[in-house]
Order: structure tokens, then sequence, then C-alpha cells
């Protein structure tokens, strides 16, 4: 069976002093797993968000650091917040450790930037972590001309968070995207678009433009369950209306998976 989990994003900031009400949320709406910055999390001990995680018998599957590494400015600033969250999220026993970033025009700050990622997935391996790469819409502008950089010199060690929404929304084939990954998949971001239009204007799941059918069907052949299927709404009215909905949404599709087309 897969799994669903929650990117905790829709409450904002700060949402630490929340967790007790947002991890109770998100497992009587079914969802198995957590998805939370790390910028988010470290606002709180480990043993208290493992106390709260034990409570609500919930896990953290997974967090989220982010940058540019082509800067080495802000690169050194990268790798101390990245030694820092390796320690944390093993003593949480969390396997997956998200980056979102390379959003460098120039040719020579992105091969900077690819070579820094690909340090950053072996030092995750060390720790027991995998690295994945989480895209927005960026990465295939100019015929995907970065994503195609991080396929072809990413890490073996490498995996991918693929946010189908921000994937869907560039004009991209969702099937092939998936097939070109295929075991390179560990996690999939379900995020709805109210509109094409440029920008994060998420609604909830099911009730924008993006057509996600590609995904279930692809999901749908797959001999393996163990991707973390996330709901992602970067923003919402009612984030707990959010979480109720779309955790809705993934458990009635998850529950068709092997059983009929959706």
């Amino acid at each position: 069976m897969f799994k669903a989990s929650l990117q905790t994003i829709t409450w904002g900031d700060p949402q630490h002093d929340r967790f007790d009400q947002i991890f109770a949320q998100a497992k009587s709406n079914g969802f198995d797993g957590l998805e939370i910055g790390f910028r988010r999390l470290r606002q709180v001990g480990h043993r208290e968000l493992q106390q709260l995680l034990d409570r609500h018998q919930i896990q953290i599957n997974a967090s989220h650091i982010g940058g540019n590494l082509g800067d080495l400015g802000q690169a050194e600033n990268e790798r101390a917040d990245f030694e820092a969250a390796l320690e944390f999220l093993s003593a949480l026993g969390v396997p997956y450790l998200l980056y979102s970033g390379l959003n460098e025009p120039q040719d020579a700050a992105l091969n900077v930037a690819i070579d820094q990622l690909n340090g950053f997935a072996e030092r995750c391996a060390q720790a027991g972590i995998q690295l994945l790469y989480h895209n927005h819409d960026w990465e295939f502008r100019n015929s995907q001309r970065i994503w195609e950089r991080v396929r072809k010199n990413g890490s073996d060690t490498l995996g991918f968070a693929l946010d189908l929404g921000w994937a869907a929304k560039a004009g991209e084939d969702l099937t092939a995207l998936l097939d070109d990954l295929a075991d390179a998949v560990k996690v999939l971001h379900f995020k709805d678009f109210a509109s094409s239009q440029p920008g994060q204007n998420t609604c909830h799941l099911g009730e924008g433009v993006i057509d996600f059918s590609a995904a279930w069907n692809w999901l749908d052949r797959q001999g393996r369950s163990h991707i973390w299927l996330t709901a992602e709404q970067d923003n919402a009215d009612d984030a707990d209306l959010a979480c109720t909905i779309n955790g809705a949404y993934l458990s009635r599709h998850i529950a068709r998976l092997g059983k009929s087309s959706c």
C-alpha cells in the first residue's frame, strides 16, 4: 500500500508551537507521514518531537532544505545547516531529505551547484538518509536546461521527489518524466493550482487545473509501493480544511490503485 504524507507548509510560520494539533489533524485525515521543513523542525528538540510522533502514531518521512548552492557564500551557510539537519534527522530516523534550488542562470555556477549537490548526496548516504531533488517549474525552462543537467550529472545516490504540479504547470509530460526517473522516484508531490498562470496559486487537490491521471496510472503499473505520496498546498485560507480535503483526495486514489484505472 502506498503511503500518504502531508507537507505542513500550508500552516505557514510559525507552526512549531502548533505541531501537536497539526500532527493530530494529519493522522485523523489518513496521513501516514509528515514532511516538514528543517527550519521549522529545528525550533523543537528532537526528543519532544519524538514524543509528539509517538503520541499521534505518525512519522516524519521527509524534511526539506533549500538554497542557491552556486552562490559560494550562501553555500557555506547551507553546508552548516545541512550537517545540523543530518544530525537532527538521524536522531528521528527520517529517511529522506529534500533539496530545492539549482536556479543558477549561468552554466558554470550550475555545474558548481550540481557538484555540491552530489557531495551532499554522498554525505547523506553516509548518515543513512537519502537526498532527494525536489523540482519547481524553472528546471524545465529553456528545453529542460537545468533538469537535463541534474539527470545527466547527478550522483547515483541522489533520488528524486518529483513535484507533479510544478512539472505539469511547466508543460511537461508526467508519464515521460516518471518513466525516465523510474526507481529514482522516492516521493511524489501532489500540488494543484487554481490556474496555469505563473506563481504559487495553489488550491485543494482535485479542484484546480492539474491533471494527475498520468501519475496515478503510472503508480498503478508499479510493482512497488514504497513511494511516498505527498499532499503539498503552499497557501490556504483554512489550513485545517485543506488537510481534510487533500487527505481525502489521496486516500480515495490510493485505495483505487491496483483495482482499476484512475
